[in-house]
């Protein structure tokens, strides 16, 4: 029996493998390099590299000192004391003060004065019922008493007074001289004859009830009505702008302090009202100045008060105005209840000193309110 010898492994499939193996790398290797194509390039390109982004930085204004909100406020108080001028007319009483620029037109009422009696303004048929009547008159009432008494009950005895004697005799004399008359008996029964001032505002259809004898002679100041007046057909003058400002008060019987105590008391009414105005200071629309009511007088110190100053100055530049006769004076010293219109101009410059000075003042002492310079 023959025996076979055992076979010899191959190296074929080892070699084929080995070159499948390289082939397979090779051509791993070679779809990985990427295929391009360089260029030179002349002149080169040059790379930026990308600048980061700007900062912009806003400078900040510096927040305003308390002397130029003071002047902001000053300036904006005055242009708002007077509005421009409107197609409506302001009316001006003698409860309510105005300021008013030189182009503005006022309202105020057509008055007669007239001294007469009830009976005449009763049978006066052109006033109708409805017709506004200021009677102003002197009541009297006969009082029983002694010269005695009465120089116990009345402090002035140089004012003159009127007396009846015992006999009839009816004598006006100052109480003082009354007394020194040689024969006077202090003691004897005489009557006073009291005088009282009266003013009184009815109609023509309350007249009859009034109270006031028929035969009581009066002066009557009559209500025709209003009228409408330009502020510069009263002034007349070509020489002030019509941005001017005028402080306008009618007189009335409380003005008993005469034009220095008209216009200190405007001044300080109006700044220590205030005007209501936004955008100005942070957290106040309310623009106001208090002047004290001292601030016009003479100083211990020999100075000049700021406000004394401004008020003689405007007391001997006044305008006074009457509507009743429509005739313009000039006199301080001469200002007559219901009839007569004062007219102040002030400068816008003026009044915003005012505001700023009694501002810098708040809370100080009188004497700070000197002028020294």
């Amino acid at each position: 029996m023959v025996k076979l010898s055992a076979a010899k492994p191959s190296l074929v499939p080892a070699i084929m493998a080995l070159v499948i193996l390289v082939l397979f790398g090779y051509l791993l290797f070679t779809d990985s390099q990427p295929s391009r194509t360089e260029h030179t390039l002349n002149p080169p390109i040059e790379i930026i590299d990308p600048q980061p982004p700007l900062t912009i930085i806003e400078s900040v204004a510096p927040a305003p000192t308390s002397e130029e909100v003071t002047e902001q406020e000053a300036e904006a108080f005055v242009e708002a004391l007077a509005t421009p001028q409107t197609q409506t007319a302001i009316m001006v009483t003698e409860d309510k003060d105005q300021f008013v620029r030189h182009d503005g037109i006022i309202s105020l009422p057509k008055l007669e004065n007239r001294n007469t009696t009830i009976a005449e303004l009763l049978a006066d048929e052109r006033l109708t019922a409805d017709t506004d009547l200021t009677l102003s008159y002197i009541a009297k009432e006969k009082i029983p008493t002694t010269l005695a008494e009465l120089a116990k009950t009345i402090e002035d005895h140089t004012v003159a007074i009127t007396i009846i004697t015992a006999d009839g005799s009816q004598l006006t004399a100052p109480l003082a001289d009354l007394l020194n008359q040689g024969n006077v008996d202090a003691s004897a029964a005489i009557s006073y004859i009291k005088e009282t001032k009266i003013s009184t505002q009815l109609t023509i259809a309350e007249l009859a009830q009034s109270g006031i004898a028929l035969d009581q002679p009066l002066l009557a100041t009559i209500n025709h009505g209003s009228m409408e007046i330009a502020v510069k057909d009263i002034i007349q003058s070509g020489d002030i702008p019509d941005n001017a400002l005028f402080y306008l008060h009618r007189v009335s019987a409380r003005d008993i302090q005469g034009l220095w105590g008209i216009i200190q008391a405007g001044l300080i009414d109006k700044f220590r009202e205030g005007l209501h105005i936004e955008g100005i200071s942070r957290n106040k629309d309310l623009m106001q100045v208090t002047i004290p009511a001292d601030a016009d007088e003479q100083l211990t110190s020999g100075l000049s008060s700021f406000l004394g100053i401004v008020l003689n100055n405007k007391v001997t530049s006044s305008y006074i105005y009457n509507f009743s006769t429509q005739t313009m004076g000039r006199d301080p010293n001469i200002i007559q209840p219901g009839q007569q219109l004062i007219l102040i101009h002030f400068a816008a410059n003026e009044l915003k000193q005012v505001y700023q000075f009694f501002s810098a003042k708040r809370n100080q002492g009188i004497e700070t309110f000197a002028v020294t310079d």
